[in-house]
């Protein structure tokens, strides 16, 4: 990466990196090819850099490989540009099944084109945000250095753009796509994973879900007045067993 670059990603706040690196034009997407696929990143964002750098979220990558495997269910909460939905559309193979959940409409063309050049035909995309509720709800956009910080939920101090988006409750998001079992659904959704499993208490006891990989997002839980103990408490009390050792929580059913 660049010296620029390496600053611009530093620069605060992020909606005046983003500007001057529109500006420069150094935020054009190019494809470049990773250890794990091919993708098309925006080089002046956290995402891109990671790529090119090759260090993308180890962990979150391990724990794919441990739980998915040919012929598995893969849901995406939070799919961003998918990188983990590509990862988890070679590991399930042609007889498995990708779900990819990403409100962001922005990020639908370049999501697709990932789709395209590392031949996934295993996963569907569906433009929603997970929530408590199914309908319609608001996403503050996060600048394009960091578009998977995107939340329903702003935690920024400054005002950022806002996009409205169809909401699904999981329970509807399930019967909708026809899913009665998931090996595995990573759930990355910056501070709305109290909402959509608060309000799931039906779907987590029959154990539709066998595994969760969760990215708990403690500050804006905190900024919202919730605690991430009493999210943990309620996944447990739901017939769920915490394995923390892979480094994101991984909750499984029935231990």
């Amino acid at each position: 990466m660049s010296k620029l670059a390496h600053f611009l990603l530093g620069l605060r706040p992020a909606p005046l990196a983003s500007a001057v690196a529109a500006v420069c034009g150094l935020n054009r997407r190019r494809l470049v090819r990773a250890d794990h696929g091919t993708f098309l990143i925006n080089p002046i964002s956290d995402f891109g850099s990671a790529i090119l750098k090759g260090e993308y979220e180890p962990q979150m990558r391990s724990v794919l490989s441990r739980y998915l495997s040919p012929g598995g269910v893969f849901i995406d909460l939070g799919a961003n540009e998918g990188y983990f939905s590509v990862l988890a559309s070679h590991l399930v193979g042609p007889k498995g099944t990708v779900i990819a959940i990403e409100p962001q409409s922005r990020l639908q063309n370049v999501f697709q084109t990932n789709l395209a050049v590392n031949e996934c035909y295993n996963v569907r995309l569906i433009r929603c945000a997970v929530c408590d509720r199914t309908g319609t709800a608001q996403l503050s956009l996060a600048p394009s250095t960091n578009t998977g910080a995107s939340s329903l939920f702003r935690s920024t101090r400054y005002a950022l753009p806002t996009e409205e988006i169809r909401s699904l409750c999981l329970g509807d998001l399930l019967d909708r796509t026809g899913v009665e079992h998931c090996d595995l659904m990573k759930v990355d959704i910056e501070g709305a994973e109290y909402d959509v499993f608060m309000a799931a208490a039906d779907v987590l006891k029959k154990g539709v879900l066998k595994n969760i990989a969760l990215e708990i997002h403690s500050s804006i839980l905190e900024s919202r007045g919730l605690s991430a103990d009493e999210l943990h408490k309620y996944i447990v009390e739901n017939g769920y067993e915490l394995n923390s050792e892979l480094g994101p929580w991984v909750y499984s059913f029935g231990g």
